[in-house]
């Protein structure tokens, strides 16, 4: 039985695919903290990406049988993840070129709510007060 792995990522609408240097650096976390990527771009034609960028990584996985065209094919499964830039550290590759090695942080898309300015919300627990009235005092039980 063989695997077959293949990462495609988009970047604002745009297939990098070509450009991706593999193999992308995950960190899926099932805490309070965010899940994150690192990706490593080489050759783009372009200086910057900014924060914000949406970024979509389709991964697909086949797994099957033989080789060539008698080839049979178990299973296929697909997973896509959606990502922001965080951060873009971009190198030119030759001066002047306008050719550029970028090191992308990636974050997932919750991120963006810190972007939205909102009212302060607080809740008031109205019947706090009956809690006390209808209370008495603590008697102690001896034995």
């Amino acid at each position: 039985m063989a695997y077959k792995n293949s990462v495609t990522v988009y970047i604002d609408g745009i297939c990098r695919a070509s450009n991706t240097v593999m193999p992308l650096k995950f960190g899926n976390y099932l805490d309070e903290r965010l899940d994150e990527c690192y990706l490593s771009l080489r050759a783009i034609k372009k200086d910057d990406f900014s924060p914000l960028t949406p970024v979509e990584i389709i991964i697909k996985q086949e797994e099957y049988f033989g080789t060539g065209d008698n080839k049979t094919t178990v299973s296929e499964k697909e997973y896509v993840e959606y990502y922001i830039v965080a951060n873009d550290n971009a190198t030119e590759m030759l001066i002047g070129k306008g050719v550029y090695n970028h090191e992308l942080y990636l974050i997932e898309v919750t991120k963006i709510a810190e972007c939205y300015v909102v009212d302060t919300l607080t809740y008031t627990n109205d019947l706090g007060r009956t809690y006390a009235a209808n209370g008495g005092y603590a008697v102690p039980q001896w034995e």
